[in-house]
């Protein structure tokens, strides 16, 4: 299998041949192409919820927020392209919004000028849980001083 097979079967999508990838050797996941793109950057870009939904638990989150020769991660082309529930997959599997390509470009950026409202307001819903999340870590610190 090369990774050729990979790339076209997380674009087209080819679920008999992913299935066949995922079975038979996982870590073709890991291969990327020429330009740098993994399976999960054209099954991010292409809007298939479902592959992003089987590759993920086979990935580290380093993996996740791999960079192409652009500097572009999953997350920046499930955002451009408007793809909220692909972002909101990759979020919960430690992708990271704030990553920036060679253009000096975040996903949060790639989404806003493109008026993509939908992943706008995952990303503000993610940024306010997070800080939640800190302030709450914050004041346990503290009471435990």
């Amino acid at each position: 299998m090369d990774v050729d097979d990979l790339v076209y079967a997380c674009r087209a999508p080819d679920d008999e041949m992913l299935d066949e990838i995922l079975e038979k050797c996982p870590g073709e996941l890991n291969r990327r192409d020429e330009n740098g793109n993994s399976g999960l950057h054209m099954a991010s870009a292409n809007g298939h919820t479902h592959v992003v939904q089987k590759i993920l638990p086979h990935l580290s989150s380093e993996l996740v927020n791999a960079q192409n020769s652009s500097g572009n991660t999953a997350m920046h082309w499930a955002a451009l392209n408007g793809h909220s529930e692909i972002c909101k997959l990759l979020l919960n599997a430690g992708g990271d919004p704030h990553l920036k390509n060679i253009y000096d470009k975040s996903a949060i950026y790639e989404a806003d000028v493109r008026n993509q409202q939908k992943v706008m307001e995952l990303f503000l819903d993610y940024e306010i849980a997070k800080s939640n999340e800190n302030e709450e870590l914050e004041a346990n610190e503290q009471e435990s001083l």
